[in-house]
């Protein structure tokens, strides 16, 4: 993040507190000095009863200043009628000790740059010709009266004159302060709208996003990161980094985006480092996704790709299939050589395959047509083995089934036939096929009501596992390696998940409970 600028002058609350610091302070030590006497033994300052006076009512007006609260108003009262004050007490206190060349005239030169520093517009020269009036108008009384000199009046001029060259110098130094002022308050607020728009873009990007320096301590990072580094904090290093920030370092900090690969938890990452050069120094941008992930996207394009292209040409299929299967058919009834009825036989079943093939991808087109509802498993799950049975004639009374649990689930019901007919018929197809091969076991859990199909076959070896449920992955030829992978797909529509457990042939359909 960009640290934002200061302000460059003074509120004025603050000011005027300093103001009347210094109002009091001239006070102090103008008493101390009139206790004071100089070599030859003379006070360096006359204190009569004047002088005391002078001293009680400049002090009653600070603390007037002193009690008057804040606003606008308050800092008008005080700033005009203040200053005005300020300079007749100070000419005041010149006249009470010999006139301007008694010095104390150039206590009015820091009051008037005050006064140009927190008046605006021309009230700066107003407090200058304000106190030249007053410095000449003494000056003047007292060579008339009193027997002043001339000089005394070239020295009144030059005081003036100088006060306003202070007044008004002042007063452009604080215009051209407060300009900056407002200028680095714009540019504030923009670098402040720029963060928060960099912010609110690093948190929206789904890929875990790590800004690094070169030394490899992390500069900024997104939510995505936090997942798979969970020590990841601003100015620390990571381990996980290390190799690829001392490659990289050790190319010489190469300005070239290169593919990168981590062994994060949970899940290994891949992504792209970019570097960046930010001044002389140059920095680091990750860009790392889970291989999961992105095997995952790839897997939905292909599947997408696919069931755009099949929907758009099964008609196109399955018209001229459904003419050979029927030519196959009559070629098959007229043929008496054994060799022709096997060529036909062929014919048929890899239509039947291809037909099947279209199906199941335009499946996919259908998955998120959810409409769930509330079922029973006992109700529904006996309908769908005397269904499953309709087409398996042998498969009547081998398979079993058990319920644990009363408990109701919600789930889409064309959805779930199709989900657990190609459970029952993969399990049908691997089991000894007696009674009780093949079992269908439901049970809940805290969270879940649990559908398992389960059959005594050799089950899912080790080295298959890992791709039972990808698409176009099968151990068959006479496969698709659609179903299973279509299975979870729909499982995932009803917010379910289907799983495969080893050892032993048993799938497991975790479903959302029903409650009453």
């Amino acid at each position: 993040m960009i640290e934002l600028p200061r302000s460059l002058t003074l509120p004025s609350a603050n000011a005027l507190r300093l103001f009347n610091a210094f109002r009091g302070t001239i006070v102090l030590v103008l008493l101390l000095v009139s206790q004071l006497h100089g070599f030859d033994g003379e006070p360096l300052l006359v204190a009569g009863p004047a002088f005391y006076s002078w001293v009680l009512t400049y002090s009653i007006l600070i603390g007037l200043w002193l009690s008057l609260g804040r606003g606008p108003l308050a800092h008008g009262v005080q700033v005009t009628l203040g200053v005005s004050v300020d300079i007749v007490m100070i000419v005041a206190l010149m006249a009470l000790n010999g006139g301007v060349k008694s010095g104390y005239g150039v206590l009015l030169l820091p009051y008037l740059a005050v006064a140009g520093l927190l008046a605006s517009g021309r009230y700066a020269l107003f407090y200058a010709a304000l106190a030249s009036l007053a410095l000449l108008g003494v000056t003047l009384y007292d060579i008339l009266a009193l027997n002043g000199t001339t000089g005394e009046l070239v020295q009144a001029a030059l005081l003036a004159s100088a006060g306003f060259v202070t007044s008004v110098t002042t007063h452009q130094l604080a215009r051209v302060a407060r300009e900056s002022e407002q200028l680095a308050a714009a540019r504030g607020s923009e670098i402040a709208q720029l963060n928060r728009l960099n912010e609110l873009a690093l948190q929206s990007l789904r890929e875990a996003v790590l800004v690094l320096d070169q030394e490899g301590r992390v500069r900024q990072f997104n939510d995505a990161a936090t997942r798979h580094f969970a020590l990841v904090e601003r100015g620390k290093l990571l381990p996980e980094l290390a190799a690829p920030v001392a490659r990289w370092r050790q190319d010489g900090c190469p300005l070239l985006a290169r593919p990168v690969q981590l062994n994060a938890q949970p899940q290994a990452l891949i992504g792209r480092m970019v570097p960046l050069l930010t001044g002389d120094t140059p920095t680091l941008l990750l860009f790392l996704r889970e291989t999961r992930e992105l095997a995952e996207e790839a897997r939905q394009l292909k599947l997408a790709a696919l069931g755009r292209l099949t929907a758009n040409i099964a008609h196109e299929i399955r018209n001229p299939l459904a003419a050979i299967s029927h030519a196959a058919e009559l070629l098959g009834e007229d043929a008496v050589d054994p060799s022709a009825r096997r060529l036909t036989a062929m014919v048929r079943d890899n239509t039947r395959r291809i037909d099947r093939l279209v199906e199941e991808v335009l499946a996919l087109n259908r998955r998120d047509r959810v409409r769930p509802e509330v079922l029973r498993p006992a109700t529904v799950l006996t309908e769908l083995v005397e269904q499953f049975v309709l087409g398996e004639a042998a498969a009547a009374g081998r398979i079993v089934t058990t319920f644990n649990s009363p408990r109701a689930m919600i789930f889409d019901r064309g959805h779930l036939a199709q989900i657990l007919g190609n459970l029952l018929a993969n399990g049908w197809r691997y089991c000894q096929r007696h009674t009780g091969s093949l079992r269908i076991e439901v049970d809940e859990s805290e969270s879940a009501l649990l559908i398992d199909v389960v059959d005594d076959g050799p089950g899912v070896g080790a080295e298959h596992q890992s791709h039972l449920f990808e698409p176009f992955y099968t151990t068959e030829s006479s496969g698709t390696g659609l179903g299973l992978y279509i299975a979870r797909e729909l499982a995932e529509a009803n917010d379910a998940l289907l799983a495969y457990l080893s050892p032993g042939g048993r799938f497991r359909l975790y479903c959302r409970k029903a409650y009453d």
